[in-house]
């Protein structure tokens, strides 16, 4: 059944009069519709839409929204009229086929939300991944540059091991023929390099966190 738009049957406006014909009984007007009667189906539409839209309306909220389930009420009425066989009233089986389409104006609502949601989620942790990250190579950096000050500052047979060992990233075996000294005392230079180098850091941390 082609849908009554297509065919020529427009879906009348919620604020239309209701014609004379509305008198006739619903059976004989859905039967005339099954048989092709847009006329007939026209009048149905015009006799029930208004208590449609109601129970639509009172379901979502939503004046556009109420408006469009309604006409796709009607729609799946007129799509639906084949097997409609009588077994109910017929505004017993239109408000039926409303709320269904309610329901699933309401389904798709949450499923909008939690896409909404996810997405805004998402974009959040992007961006908190971002600050964080920022804040990660920030603090990095000034740690880094706070090294190298007091790197600078250690003695020179302090300052050269720690520079070849964990700048140059260079082999006990490496640094010894370099400094020509044996690797026991690199090891020596190395343990009292850090910790001085430590102790340098911390003091400075400590004296700034008391001006703070």
């Amino acid at each position: 059944m082609q849908s009554p738009q297509s065919i020529g049957i427009p879906l009348p406006k919620l604020a239309s009069s209701y014609p004379e014909q509305v008198e006739q009984d619903d059976a004989a007007l859905v039967t005339a519709s099954q048989a092709g009667d847009q006329d007939a189906f026209a009048i149905l539409v015009q006799r029930h839409q208004r208590r449609v839209f109601n129970l639509v309306y009172r379901m979502l909220q939503q004046y556009e929204e109420a408006n469009e389930i309604t006409q796709e009420t009607f729609l799946a009425a007129w799509q639906g009229l084949p097997s409609f066989r009588g077994e109910a009233r017929f505004s017993t089986w239109l408000y039926r086929i409303a709320y269904n389409c309610c329901l699933k104006q309401l389904e798709q609502r949450k499923r909008d939300k939690a896409l909404q949601v996810a997405m805004e989620e998402e974009h959040l942790l992007d961006h908190a991944g971002e600050e964080d990250a920022t804040g990660s190579q920030l603090e990095a950096a000034a740690r880094q540059s706070l090294v190298q000050e007091h790197l600078a500052t250690l003695p020179a047979k302090y300052r050269v091991v720690l520079v070849l060992r964990h700048l140059q990233d260079m082999t006990y075996e490496e640094m010894a023929d370099i400094l020509r000294m044996p690797i026991g005392t690199i090891k020596t230079h190395l343990f009292r390099a850090r910790n001085l180098l430590k102790e340098r850091i911390q003091a400075f941390e400590q004296d700034w966190r008391t001006r703070g």
